[in-house]
């Protein structure tokens, strides 16, 4: 059975949203599985619920986005067999490049401690 693409797109969108709902509510301590896991994050406490938490709001928009798009885009799916397929599954995960840079300048503002 292959499931659509828009219905992976919800799935996945779904799970990121409510994955960052912890991170948001800075109920997450300092670990090396989940989170966001970058150097300044891991200088200290205060760094890593504050990139956390900031990381975790990014990620819950992206999460909405993706759960929107899918959802949205029910009516617009290419056939399995359609060279867009690939382009209609990769292209919302474009997003995350400026999710991406917008978590890096974030955590580049906060003291090296």
């Amino acid at each position: 059975m292959i499931v659509p693409i828009p219905y992976v797109h919800c799935g996945i969108g779904l799970l990121t949203a409510l994955t960052s709902i912890p991170l948001i509510l800075k109920k997450v301590p300092m670990n090396r599985v989940y989170g966001i896991r970058i150097r300044k994050a891991c200088a200290s406490q205060h760094n890593w619920y504050e990139i956390n938490a900031y990381g975790g709001k990014l990620l819950f928009a992206f999460g909405i986005f993706l759960l929107a798009y899918g959802w949205f885009s029910l009516d617009f799916v290419p056939p399995p067999t359609s060279p867009w397929t690939p382009v209609f599954l990769v292209l919302p995960l474009l997003v995350l490049v400026p999710v991406l840079a917008m978590l890096n300048a974030f955590a580049r503002r906060l003291p090296d401690q």
